[in-house]
């Protein structure tokens, strides 16, 4: 009998176990819809769009306690009335803030996701803390040991040169105060809430600032013995005999941004890390509405293929504002570019409400969703293909000009951008049936004949046939 109930449990534990990875690897291959200053009840309300929309898993904002600014205000960028970038100054580790909601929203948010099959990936933040050390939790400061044990010694200025790991990894980041993550009792003490929303159901993390905190052969911190932070929350190893849970399982990824010694290829050996370089390229390439397709193959990634794409980022939109000129349309090409390839994970930003091709139109409050953008036919369309096409190669082609561009996998189907302001004709070698095919996008007609597909794209559209 006891043999019996051991050799369950184990199948048991096993099961769930290559579920997890499974889910894992889904999530990687699938598409991710960054949720940008959503509430949890606001994602809650439109997973089953966002299902239907083809997306196999959203990104929340921080769910940890933040600093709360003047008055509360949920505008998203105000002088006095609210701030995006808040809820990405912690001032204690536990779930929920004013911004997004409560533990028990996060809790019916994650349930509804499961029921739809989409993975949950909470954006974490323990390299900084709010500039406002007065509003520190104080349970969070006595369970790091106090003031002095809370941050960096390096941390008394901001980062110098990026070309300094010294300074990347422990000096401060835009003046916020940098932790000390290689401390024992924080380390345990984040470890509770990354367990606590993975109980709730969290299914992966995103690490903000990844790339300042210290990866094991940089240089250490005089406040620190060793830098173990990524071993202990990649699973690899436990702190005061507490491990992630379910490590295996988590789809992680990291905020490496590629500028200065940002060694994405180290980081890059433990989690995928984001490909910001390749975000770059492709904007400037949607601007001139040239999509050479030999020049937009490569990720320009050190980690390549262990990475996470996109055509921008909460940062580029909101904080530099460097890519708020994209028109929708611009951001729409670029996701059919990220989105129908073989590799790389595609992030899709929502944007707030208001006009295009401007930063903070100022529609959306924080709370509410963004504009509709990530629902149109076109995004639906090739998030739908990129899952069908699991496993295919991957074969870049330009039309007749490089304003014209053809992402053909295997055999089985492609998906056509055209930039240019005219219609084309477009042909493409694919053994694809004899027969009529009518895009799955714009509802334009293709016909196959002879291992050929022909049709005539509208200007400024996409198309997705399979």
């Amino acid at each position: 009998m006891l043999r019996r109930i051991f050799t369950f449990a184990m199948i048991f534990i096993l099961g769930v176990s290559a579920m997890s990875a499974e889910n894992k690897m889904q999530t990687k291959q699938g598409t991710i819809l960054h949720c940008w200053c959503w509430s949890f009840k606001t994602i809650e309300d439109n997973i089953e769009k966002i299902s239907e929309a083809g997306f196999t898993a959203i990104q929340t904002s921080p769910a940890n306690e933040c600093f709360v600014g003047d008055n509360g205000g949920l505008e998203i960028m105000s002088t006095k009335k609210g701030k995006w970038y808040y809820h990405y100054q912690p001032t204690d580790w536990k779930i929920g803030n004013y911004q997004l909601g409560t533990r028990d929203d996060f809790i019916r948010m994650c349930a509804k996701a499961k029921k739809f099959g989409i993975a949950v990936i909470v954006d974490v933040v323990p390299n900084h803390t709010t500039t406002h050390k007065d509003e520190l939790s104080l349970d969070f400061i006595e369970a790091v040991g106090g003031m002095e044990k809370m941050y960096h010694k390096n941390s008394d200025h901001t980062i110098r040169s990026m070309a300094n790991r010294r300074e990347v990894t422990s000096a401060m980041l835009g003046g916020l105060p940098d932790v000390n993550t290689e401390n024992p009792l924080f380390q345990e003490y984040f470890m509770n809430y990354i367990n606590d929303l993975i109980d709730c159901g969290a299914d992966g993390f995103r690490f903000d600032t990844a790339k300042h905190i210290a990866l094991p052969d940089d240089p250490v911190d005089p406040a620190s013995k060793e830098n173990d932070f990524w071993p202990i929350f990649t699973g690899k190893k436990s702190v005061n005999g507490k491990s992630v849970k379910n490590a295996d399982g988590l789809f992680i990824y990291g905020e490496v941004l590629q500028e200065g010694a940002s060694r994405e290829d180290a980081y890059g050996k433990l989690f995928p890390v984001t490909a910001s370089k390749y975000g770059k390229l492709l904007r400037s390439a949607l601007k001139n509405e040239k999509l050479n397709a030999k020049g937009i193959v490569n990720f320009q990634n050190a980690a390549s293929p262990e990475v996470v794409t996109w055509i921008e980022s909460h940062d580029t939109y909101a904080n530099e504002g460097e890519s708020a000129y994209l028109t929708n349309f611009m951001i729409r090409a670029g996701w059919a570019v990220i989105a129908s390839r073989k590799d790389g994970t595609p992030l899709f930003f929502n944007r707030p409400k208001g006009k295009e091709a401007a930063q903070f139109p100022g529609e959306s409050k924080i709370g509410e969703t963004g504009n509709d953008e990530c629902f149109s036919p076109e995004v639906s369309a090739v998030n739908k293909f990129r899952t069908a096409m699991q496993g295919e190669n991957e074969k870049f082609l330009n039309g007749e000009n490089a304003g014209i561009l053809i992402i053909k996998r295997g055999e089985k189907g492609c998906v056509i951008v055209n930039l240019n302001s005219k219609p084309s004709a477009v042909q493409v070698e694919i053994k694809l049936p004899k027969g009529t095919y009518i895009d799955k996008a714009n509802k334009t007609k293709f016909v196959c004949k002879n291992s050929v597909l022909k049709g005539k794209i509208k200007p400024k559209s996409i198309c997705v046939v399979y």
